[in-house]
């Protein structure tokens, strides 16, 4: 089973720690859209707890429907994947791979986008965040409506190649397990089966069909 979010209900979850503070980091998950979003909206990722609403590392979907990769502190700078469009009710891989401070890409059910370049300002993220950005104001939180399902996180750049096998349905535990630092698979229970945070669910985010993967 995966999550479910309902955006006007405004549903997410969150821990309020996070095992790794910034670059470099590589995010990856499973992503179904009930409907296609005509705003921007945040998928996972990690940041600040605070009440402005600038400092974060997520994986978000352009109005136009095309995943990104964004990095936010002194400027907004993203990855964005520039063919094709996502399909509503149809699972697709996301990866973001965030080098350095001044690189990041975005994967596409396992193709890379190209890089992206523009220098940040380094931040510590203190919360990890499904369903919105990691933040605690409503303006700017970019609910998602859809299901997010094997949500992973990793201290380090992960190859295309080790891309390539999330993208086909290995489980984020099989890979590069030394560097895995967050793993919450969402098949119901709320467990980060990694580091062991403690995951909330914030206004009944619902249990749903997983996608398919191998363990």
């Amino acid at each position: 089973m995966a999550y479910e979010f309902a955006s006007a209900s405004s549903q997410s979850l969150n821990t309020t720690s996070t095992p790794v503070s910034g670059v470099p980091v590589t995010l990856s998950c499973w992503v179904k859209c009930n409907t296609l979003p005509s705003v921007q909206t945040c998928i996972f990722g990690i940041g600040v707890n605070t009440t402005v609403n600038s400092t974060y590392i997520t994986l978000e979907l352009q109005s136009t429907n095309r995943p990104q990769a964004v990095h936010r502190s002194s400027v907004i700078a993203s990855s964005n994947a520039t063919t094709g469009s996502i399909i509503a009710g149809e699972w697709f891989h996301l990866c973001g791979v965030f080098e350095t401070n001044a690189l990041r890409t975005i994967y596409w059910n396992g193709v890379a986008s190209t890089a992206n370049t523009t220098s940040v300002t380094p931040f510590t993220a203190t919360r990890i965040q499904i369903g919105r950005r990691p933040n605690t104001i409503a303006t700017g939180a970019a609910f998602l409506t859809g299901n997010v399902a094997e949500s992973g996180i990793w201290n380090a750049a992960l190859s295309p190649a080790e891309i390539g096998s999330l993208a086909k349905g290995m489980t984020c535990d099989k890979i590069r397990p030394q560097s895995l630092v967050f793993y919450a698979p969402l098949v119901r229970d709320l467990i980060d089966q990694k580091g062991g945070l403690t995951i909330t669910n914030n206004n009944g985010a619902t249990v749903a069909a997983h996608p398919r993967v191998y363990a």
